[in-house]
């Protein structure tokens, strides 16, 4: 089968296209046929010789300190079970699915999941490569709810043009908050097609100086200061930051424990009745992905450039025939 390894840490050209050999499931595992799979700046991070923060070194130690151990990238897929393990009860031959690899692996024509993975029948109206990142979501998900979101909050995402922000909104709508999105100007007229009340062009100043505060603030990106983001915050207001930074635990708590306002990070930890939640909010209409480019396998160090840029409007995906 074809597959995209890496053996080193460094720029896109480290990632090639190789022929492997096929994996064979375990008894309590699929051997999935990946029809399509969502490229993330988390790949790109992975794959770089930069530790952006404390939490990617952690990582690293788990993926690899001086060379991968795990050599083909990509978490989030879609595809189709070719064959099942003796042992398998939850799907059969046949079966579409969506969901997260645990391990990545899914820059590849075939990947070996355990049933008791984030995995689950794909929704009927998403084609494989729609469904492929749906798993970002679950992160959206998980920040909402820690934030404790409620219908007529009014919520800030900071970054709401990428994957996880794409989804985040559109949650934060179904949860029936006033949401307002800051991004770059070229990705205002989709999240404004996504259901934004407002947007914000973070280029045209420090929005963080306007007066205007909100009862959460989900930063996407980790790009606010510690500052700046107790700043948005009204009275009780709840502030989420999907990159958890060492350096503002202190001052967090701080604030945490010395005023209403609640500043709070941490890492998603998805679960497999999330994405059947999810799953059901699709087929409902009130979940879509956004998608801005496709590759193809051969084509993957082209796509981590593109997104190292910075630029990228909601997912980008491989398809892979």
């Amino acid at each position: 089968m074809k597959a995209v390894l890496f053996y080193n840490y460094g720029p896109p050209e480290v990632l090639q296209l190789k022929e492997v050999e096929k994996p064979v499931p375990k008894d309590n595992e699929v051997l999935l046929k990946i029809r399509a799979a969502a490229i993330t700046m988390g790949d790109c991070e992975m794959r770089s010789p930069k530790i952006p923060s404390f939490t990617w070194f952690l990582a690293r130690l788990y993926f690899g300190l001086r060379k991968p151990r795990l050599k083909i990238l990509g978490s989030y897929l879609a595809g189709e079970v070719e064959t099942v393990g003796a042992e398998v009860k939850s799907f059969k031959k046949g079966d579409q699915l969506f969901g997260i690899s645990h391990r990545f692996g899914a820059f590849a024509e075939y990947i070996c999941l355990s049933e008791k993975y984030v995995l689950s029948g794909m929704p009927s109206n998403m084609t494989f490569e729609e469904a492929a990142p749906v798993g970002l979501g679950l992160d959206s998900l998980h920040f909402l709810k820690k934030a404790g979101i409620k219908k007529e909050d009014t919520v800030l995402i900071n970054g709401a043009g990428g994957g996880i922000g794409t989804y985040a909104l559109q949650l934060a709508k179904y949860y029936g908050a006033k949401v307002t999105v800051v991004d770059s100007n070229d990705k205002l007229e989709m999240l404004r097609s996504l259901g934004a009340d407002a947007v914000i062009d973070y280029q045209e100043g420090d929005f963080t100086k306007s007066g205007t505060t909100y009862d959460i603030v989900f930063d996407v990106v980790g790009a606010l200061s510690h500052r700046r983001s107790v700043r948005l915050l009204n009275k009780n207001g709840r502030y989420i930051s999907a990159i958890p930074l060492l350096s503002r635990l202190l001052p967090s708590l701080w604030v945490s424990w010395t005023t209403g306002k609640k500043m709070m990070t941490g890492l998603a930890n998805p679960h497999k009745e999330d994405l059947d939640y999810l799953k059901d909010l699709i087929e409902a209409g009130h979940l879509k992905t956004v998608i801005e480019r496709h590759y193809g396998l051969e084509e993957v160090a082209e796509a981590h450039r593109y997104i190292e840029k910075g630029e990228k409007k909601g997912n980008v995906v491989v398809k892979i025939d």
